[in-house]
């Protein structure tokens, strides 16, 4: 099973139902600040679905073991920085829990590490 091209699936998937809900729901009572929050939440959250499928197809040709494993590497960090990022905003803007938002940095400089990870990756001999 390729755990990196289902855990980017899951995260398009409710990328998608997020995006649903925000444009048909939440636009409804929400402006301004908060609406744009959300929206970029949710580009972002698509936004790293894709990157994290690619990775995970990319695994399946990749016969370098440290390739794959700084594909890997980029991956789980996406994933945990879409997650810091993206669902510390929609958490703080429906819950109304300002706190949570304390999580948003964090989540861009591990989406920035993960870009880190993918140089690496491209600077890597082929041996």
């Amino acid at each position: 099973m390729n755990v990196i091209l289902l855990l980017g699936a899951v995260l398009g998937l409710s990328s998608i139902m997020m995006a649903a809900y925000v444009d048909h729901s939440l636009a409804l009572y929400l402006s301004g600040k908060s609406l744009r929050g959300l929206l970029t939440a949710v580009r972002y959250h698509q936004l790293y679905a894709v990157v994290i499928c690619m990775i995970g197809l990319a695994l399946t040709s990749e016969s370098n073991i440290r390739m794959k494993a700084w594909l890997i590497r980029s991956a789980y960090i996406f994933s945990i920085g879409v997650f810091s990022f993206s669902f510390s905003i929609y958490f703080s803007i429906m819950s109304g829990i300002v706190g949570i938002s304390y999580f948003t940095p964090v989540g861009g400089i591990l989406l920035m590490i993960g870009w880190g990870c993918l140089i690496r990756t491209a600077l890597l001999k082929i041996t």
